[in-house]
């Protein structure tokens, strides 16, 4: 065989390199050109064709090598390969973020204690004034009827003091005050007749005619009726000064002390029952909840978060970037959040930033700024309290190198947004 011919139109290039293409071209023809093979015999020309393929094949693999590919490609994605670095030229960041509604409670529980019942757990929708869980108040229920028991026993009290103030109304003056009148009259006689006997006597005595003992007796019986009379002389001046009056007020001020015990029992009844709203984690109004503290028996310290309200008509993502990409990211920027939700065929999320805190945390050995966003667009539900990635593509001309100096580092926003 004197030599052979190409075949019409037969491009293949063995590897993305330029050198390697280069080769390749000069060594394939185009249909119409023959390659002879002169002075040489057909044993020969095979020798040379197998020997020339080889080293040309041993070549492109070797550049193929150093640009990392040593598959055939198309020329098709030799070009593609090419516009891909360009666009690794942009800086891709990520943060940390958190989805929670556009505004969010937490509520806490005023009194340690023991969970006794959950209505709603997490991602639950409440209403305003629905009981979401309740604290076991066995202390405050013991304390409220022991003073129900008390509040019993004073209203047994009240009514009979009540009762001892009609009487005393009717009759107000004590035993001793009674009839006082007819009493003083009674002695008055008393005191007569003793006069008259221990005249009697004294006359008798001194004709020695009655003993001394006997003397004596009418003599002390009627210092005694003299005495009586001026009691009950003392006491009809005091009668006559009002002491039936007074005997009824200081009743009446018994009554109105026992009523006003009764009242501050009660009161405090009362506060008793109104704790009883505090042993109850209650929603401030329609939302999501998150519950923390949802274990039933499960015993909480005063002051725990139990759960928090959010209103989720309007989503937003905490996420928190580290220090060092500070300069990459301001306030407007639209960026993307890849949940934890959803595999990466369902994401799509799309967030702008709109508030950048001044403030820093730090967590390790690195120091992180919280970026809030909103979410713009969203394709599936994001969950309360999820977490995921918000990825922030900045291009070229957005980095800092391509910016003023006086613009590359954002100064984060003081001003309240809705939202916060």
């Amino acid at each position: 065989m004197a030599g052979f011919r190409e075949k019409s139109n037969f491009f293949v290039i063995f590897q993305l390199d330029f050198p390697g293409i280069l080769i390749i071209f000069l060594l394939v023809s185009d249909k119409n050109k023959t390659v002879e093979i002169q002075g040489m015999n057909k044993w020969l020309t095979g020798v040379v064709v197998i020997a020339g393929v080889l080293v040309i094949g041993a070549i492109c693999y070797f550049l193929g090598m150093q640009c990392g590919n040593t598959s055939i490609v198309t020329v098709e994605r030799y070009f593609s390969k090419r516009n891909n670095g360009a666009a690794e030229e942009e800086k891709v960041i990520t943060g940390i973020g958190r989805v929670r509604g556009r505004s969010q409670t937490t509520l806490k529980n005023r009194y340690a204690g023991f969970v006794s019942k959950v209505y709603f757990y997490s991602q639950s929708r409440v209403k305003k004034g629905d009981v979401i869980l309740e604290y076991d108040d066995f202390d405050l229920r013991q304390s409220i009827q022991k003073l129900e028991h008390s509040i019993a026993e004073q209203q047994r009290v009240v009514v009979k003091k009540q009762l001892n103030l009609q009487l005393t109304r009717l009759d107000p003056l004590p035993s001793e005050y009674r009839n006082l009148y007819w009493k003083r009259k009674i002695a008055q006689e008393n005191l007569d007749r003793s006069a008259h006997e221990f005249n009697v006597y004294q006359r008798l005595h001194g004709s020695k005619i009655v003993t001394d003992l006997a003397f004596r007796e009418k003599k002390e019986a009627y210092k005694n009726s003299e005495a009586e009379v001026k009691r009950m002389d003392s006491d009809m001046q005091i009668l006559k000064k009002g002491l039936a009056d007074l005997y009824i007020k200081q009743t009446e001020n018994e009554v109105s002390e026992a009523e006003t015990k009764l009242k501050d029992l009660q009161a405090q009844l009362e506060t008793l029952k109104a704790e009883k709203k505090y042993y109850k984690i209650v929603a401030p109004y329609d939302g999501l909840t998150i519950t923390n503290s949802d274990t039933i028996n499960g015993y909480y310290t005063a002051g725990t978060s139990a759960a928090a309200i959010h209103r989720d008509d309007r989503k937003l993502i905490y996420s928190y970037f580290r220090d060092k990409d500070l300069p990459y990211i301001r306030e407007g920027m639209t960026a993307s959040f890849i949940s934890n939700q959803y595999p990466d065929s369902q994401q799509g999320t799309e967030v702008k930033i709109y508030k950048i805190e001044s403030s820093r945390t730090i967590y390790g050995n690195e120091s992180y700024f919280l970026v809030k966003c909103r979410v713009m667009k969203e394709p599936h539900p994001l969950r309360i309290d999820s977490v995921g990635r918000v990825v922030v593509t900045v291009k070229p001309a957005e980095s800092p190198s391509a910016t003023p100096a006086n613009l590359a580092a954002p100064v984060p926003s003081a001003s309240t947004t809705e939202g916060d």
